[in-house]
C-alpha cells in the first residue's frame, strides 16, 4: 500500500550530527567551568534518553553537582548554539537517500512532516545546511518538542501530528534513528522504518517493522 504521508521523526535520519552535538555539549561544560567530558561510549549511552536537557539533568544527579533548572537549561542553550554553527559552516550534508526520499514523497502529493522532539533551531540548521536538497517551505508541517507535553518516547507528538494532519494511523510511514523514537512512533500505532545512526546503532530496534543501514533506493510502500 503507497501511504498517503511521511513523517520524519527525528533530525538524525536527515543528517550525522550526534558527534557535533557531543563535541558541543563538551564544549558548553567547559565553558560553564565544568570538568565533564563525554567519550563517544558515554555520550552513546546517553541517547538511549531522549531530549540533552534531559541528559544534563541524569549528568548533574550523577555528578551530585546540584546544578539548578536555569543552570542546565543555559549549558543546553549554549549547546545548541555550538552545533548549530558547526553544522551551517561545515554544511553537513543529508544521509544517503534522504533527499531522493523526500522529493519523491513530495512528487507523489504525500504529506510529509518533521516529527520531532527537538528544537526548532537545530531543524533550522540542518536545514540551511542542506539548501534545496530539504524543502522544508514544501511539507505540510514541522512539529517540535513545542508540539507536546511529554517528550519521546512518549507518542504525544506523533498522535498531535495525525490529528493536525487529519491522518489515520494506517496511512502513515515513520522513519526513524533511536530507540525511544521508534518507541514512540510505535505507540502511535505507525509503521516504522529506523536507520540507525553512527551513536544509536547498537539500541534495541526489535520492534521496528523494518531497519535499513540506508535509506538508499528506500520504497515508500507499506505491506498489506
Amino acid at each position: 500500500m503507497t501511504p498517503s504521508a511521511l513523517f520524519i521523526g527525528s533530525i538524525g535520519v536527515l543528517a550525522e550530527t550526534s558527534d557535533i552535538q557531543r563535541r558541543a555539549y563538551n564544549q558548553a561544560l567547559k565553558e560553564a567551568g565544568l570538568d565533564w567530558q563525554w567519550d563517544k561510549d558515554t555520550y552513546r549511552d546517553l541517547l538511549t534518553d531522549s531530549g540533552g536537557v534531559k541528559r544534563l539533568s541524569r549528568l548533574n544527579k550523577e555528578k551530585e553537582a546540584n546544578l539548578s533548572d536555569d543552570d542546565i537549561q543555559r549549558i543546553h542553550a549554549r549547546k545548541t548554539e555550538l552545533a548549530r554553527q558547526e553544522i551551517v559552516n561545515e554544511s553537513v550534508a543529508l544521509r544517503p537517500g534522504v533527499a531522493e526520499l523526500v522529493k519523491h514523497a513530495l512528487d507523489q502529493d504525500m504529506k510529509v512532516a518533521l516529527v520531532t522532539s527537538t528544537y526548532q533551531v537545530n531543524i533550522d540548521a540542518i536545514a540551511k545546511a542542506a539548501g534545496d536538497d530539504l524543502p522544508l517551505e514544501k511539507f505540510s508541517a514541522v512539529f517540535t518538542r513545542d508540539d507536546a507535553e511529554n517528550n519521546k518516547p512518549a507518542p504525544d507528538v506523533y498522535l498531535e501530528a495525525l490529528k493536525r494532519l487529519s491522518l489515520d494511523s494506517s496511512e502513515v510511514i515513520a522513519i526513524e534513528d533511536s530507540s525511544p523514537s521508534l518507541h514512540a512512533a510505535k505507540q502511535a500505532g505507525i509503521y516504522t522504518v529506523v536507520t540507525p545512526g553512527k551513536f544509536t546503532d547498537q539500541q534495541d530496534f526489535s520492534k521496528a517493522d523494518q531497519q535499513l543501514t540506508s535509506l538508499e533506493g528506500f520504497e515508500l510502500t507499506i505491506p498489506e
